[in-house]
């Protein structure tokens, strides 16, 4: 028992390097980065090589030394599925292995607490499209992202405010589908899912990460990996009070920092129309009123709310996303203001404010990737399943 719990272990810790690797890596490199073996890693990249998940290509000559062999990720065999709800539309993107776009659908509508069914079902359709446009790749995982809170179990959606969901049981209704059965399904934030493009620029590295959206989410990042709370909700920076008794939030308690700083928020405040797109929000906000004031508006709702959290969580890197991203280095001083006021780690370093390069849809790219985490953690099973098909 104890060396099949090792061999998957190995296995994965060999996969998921070779998945992770920026370029082609050799087995040499890899034994180096696993600190495992040279034979021991060799055994490994053969059988994953023979269950279609690891592609070797045409020796490269290195010099005088012997030529290396290439390996990645195999392409077109395998297929995670990831969807976003959002308030105004359904997207279903999927990728495989080597994190290529396989194909990706939209639907627009507007999701509410009276058309669950009606959401349920635009999935089911853009997950058989998709399906359907990736060939022959075996679809090994889906994965949703949701703007709002998860239950403990992942069966349910506890609260998504901006689709005035309310004990939404998600994943009971999309395991209910036919296409889906023995399929893993995962529901989670959207915002959990968003930060791990940003850990795949900054592996092994700590920090908070906050996005601004129709909300304001958040994460924080130790060491690569994503803090997750008893519940799953550390990081929820949107609710951070920054205003004991302020203004009233759409999570229903008052002072949060989303009912200041967020999309909603900011253009509810400033009578905008609701046709005007996030990315244009702070361009509409400033023909009103002087955009100082609306940077410093932002910038120090937003300073107050790390403060508290940089004295709790000890980090001295912020990175900021969705609408926050393209107007960091105006609202960094702000920031900046605020941390130095109220924040102990300013007194000893400084508090570095960082612009994520966003993909168009996150949330999307990072649901996809969570769809394919499960066959990383375990690629025996893959392969046990590939050779009883073979036989």
């Amino acid at each position: 028992m104890q060396s099949t719990h090792l061999r998957e272990h190995n296995l994965s810790l060999v996969m998921r390097a070779v998945v992770n690797a920026a370029d082609p890596v050799s087995r040499a490199t890899l034994a180096r980065s696993t600190q495992l073996t040279k034979p021991t890693v060799s055994k490994l990249v053969e059988e994953l090589i023979t269950a279609g998940l690891v592609e070797e290509h045409a020796p490269v000559s290195q010099g005088s030394g012997r030529p290396m062999v290439p390996l990645q990720p195999a392409q077109h065999t395998v297929l995670g599925i990831g969807l976003e709800i959002a308030a105004e539309h359904i997207s279903c993107l999927g990728i495989d292995l080597a994190g290529g776009e396989l194909s990706s659908r939209t639907e627009y509508l507007e999701v509410t607490a009276d058309n669950v069914p009606e959401a349920v079902q635009a999935c089911a359709r853009l997950l058989d499209q998709v399906r359907a446009e990736a060939g022959e790749a075996t679809l090994v995982g889906v994965c949703v992202a949701v703007p709002g809170r998860i239950s403990p179990d992942g069966e349910s959606v506890l609260s998504a405010p901006n689709l005035d969901w309310d004990d939404v049981p998600l994943m009971r209704e999309l395991q209910a589908m036919p296409a889906l059965e023995g399929v893993p399904v995962l529901v989670q934030n959207d915002i959990r899912l968003s930060v791990l493009t940003e850990i795949a620029r900054r592996p092994d590295e700590s920090f908070m990460y906050v996005r601004g959206s129709t909300g304001v989410g958040g994460a924080i990042v130790l060491e690569g990996k994503v803090l997750e709370g008893v519940h799953g909700w550390a990081g929820e920076f949107g609710h951070t009070v920054v205003e004991p008794g302020g203004a009233l939030c759409r999570c229903g308690r008052r002072g949060c920092l989303e009912a200041y700083v967020s999309y909603h928020a900011l253009r509810e405040r400033a009578g905008l129309r609701r046709d005007v797109l996030i990315d244009e929000l702070v361009e509409e906000l400033s023909r009103s009123t002087d955009r100082a004031e609306v940077i410093g508006t932002i910038g120090r709702s937003l300073g107050l709310a790390v403060a508290n959290a940089l004295n709790i969580l000890d980090l001295s890197t912020v990175v900021l996303s969705g609408y926050l991203g393209p107007i960091a280095e105006e609202i960094a001083p702000f920031i900046r203001e605020t941390v130095d006021l109220h924040a102990l780690a300013a007194e000893v370093d400084e508090i570095v404010i960082e612009r994520s390069d966003d993909l168009a849809a996150p949330a999307l790219w990072g649901a996809a990737r969570a769809a394919v985490s499960p066959l990383l953690d375990h690629p025996g099973d893959w392969i046990a399943r590939s050779a009883s098909l073979s036989d």
